[in-house]
């Protein structure tokens, strides 16, 4: 059985595939009671680990790992994988988890991406047709946004399950949570717009909790693949 892990700064996802099949198990906060419902199903014969949470929770799988005698491997964003080619001067700087899904869209689609991940905070990063990284923005999340404006003022409601669309708020929630999926969708079409002016043809891939949302407002081709990092593993150990 090999087990995959996606260690992110609020949640744990995780992946088990044993003779070809692949089952996903329920987001989990705590690495410990996660690795105990692992060995219930079964003893791994190989761990793939990302993480870009608290240092600690890679140490413990590690020791989990010993303890079930298995191998275990934790991705590292490098200068090239594959044949992508990462665009940061420093790439051990880039989030493991950014670098993943650049390859897992990379392996799936042979044509230039804006890939983009809406978690806790939003990524968008921009992959030529060459598989050449060019870089790519970080802003808050959502649900970030929302806190932050709730903070900083007073008789707000938000209902972030409500926010289907971009026009303008007819309330003050409305508009705050219409303009932060305004600005996100602003920032991919921009993204993308600057790699067809260079006859390219665009695909924009879109994971992340938040990500449902974001495709359907996006205007152009774009597809949501919910587990882009865990299949960014499969791709870097294969």
């Amino acid at each position: 059985m090999i087990v995959d892990i996606d260690v992110g700064n609020s949640r744990i996802k995780c992946r088990l595939t044993e003779k070809g099949v692949s089952v996903g198990m329920p987001p989990a906060t705590d690495i410990k009671s996660l690795l105990q419902s692992i060995g219930e199903r079964g003893r791994p014969t190989r761990i793939r680990l990302s993480s870009v949470g608290r240092k600690e929770v890679a140490g413990e799988v590690a020791v989990q790992a010993a303890l079930w005698g298995c191998q275990m491997q934790q991705a590292k964003t490098t200068r090239e994988a594959g044949d992508v080619r990462c665009g940061y001067l420093d790439p051990s700087s880039m989030g493991v988890d950014r670098w993943l899904a650049l390859l897992a869209a990379r392996n799936r689609f042979r044509c230039a991406c804006i890939v983009v991940d809406a978690g806790t905070a939003t990524t968008v990063d921009i992959i030529d047709k060459q598989g050449c990284h060019l870089g790519g923005y970080i802003v808050p999340g959502f649900a970030m946004i929302y806190q932050s404006l709730n903070l900083g003022t007073s008789n707000i409601s938000i209902e972030p399950d409500s926010i289907t669309n971009c026009a303008p708020g007819k309330t003050t929630g409305e508009a705050i949570g219409h303009g932060a999926l305004l600005m996100v969708k602003t920032m991919i079409e921009a993204s993308a717009a600057r790699l067809e002016e260079e006859a390219q043809p665009v695909k924009v891939i879109v994971s992340g909790g938040d990500g449902p949302v974001l495709k359907n407002v996006i205007e152009r081709d774009c597809v949501y693949i919910r587990d882009l990092v865990l299949d960014g593993l499969d791709v870097m150990f294969p």
